[in-house]
């Protein structure tokens, strides 16, 4: 059975409407107020009134429990056109048409969502930082890494004399 709620003669576009009315097509009610709640947008106002009116007419007329609902049927319709005149250069008038609108919301009586097994959570580990080494061992790397600067600076020195040596073997001054 579907509890309707219908809003009829809304003063906004049914084009602009439609835009808001289908990302909640099919959705569970919850959802789709949510959706509602956060989409910037005039007729998202007056679709989440009908949306709560349905609601609320499935749980006062046909006994429905209101967290298994969700959304049967949603569809807006254009009203009539309110014709008005603008004025328009040379002694014309130009016209325009203010659209009305109505929405028409359905809402059904789906069965309870299964509840999620949660896993219960450990306690809280806490985040290790680098690991300290003891005193003696951080010497030793010290050591090593001043011993492994003075290899280089060793390497590059003789590297030097024998470069100066070729240059003079070949007659350079």
């Amino acid at each position: 059975m579907q509890a309707i709620a219908k809003a009829r003669f809304v003063r906004t576009s049914p084009r602009k409407a439609r835009l808001v009315i289908d990302e909640i097509r099919g959705k569970d009610v919850d959802e789709a107020l949510a959706i509602l709640k956060f989409t910037p947008n005039y007729a998202a106002r007056l679709i989440e009134k009908v949306v709560k009116s349905a609601v609320a007419n499935a749980e006062n007329n046909h006994h429905m429990n209101g967290d298994n609902l969700k959304i049967a049927q949603a569809m807006v319709d254009g009203g009539p056109m309110m014709k008005r005149l603008r004025y328009a250069p040379m002694g014309r008038g130009y016209r325009m048409v203010k659209r009305l609108s109505h929405i028409t919301i359905a809402v059904e009586e789906t069965e309870p969502k299964p509840e999620k097994k949660t896993r219960r959570k450990g306690v809280a580990q806490t985040v290790k930082g680098p690991r300290r080494q003891p005193k003696a061992a951080a010497q030793e790397t010290q050591a090593s890494a001043e011993t492994a600067q003075a290899q280089q600076a060793e390497k590059r020195s003789s590297k030097k004399k024998e470069s100066e040596g070729e240059s003079e073997a070949k007659g350079g001054a």
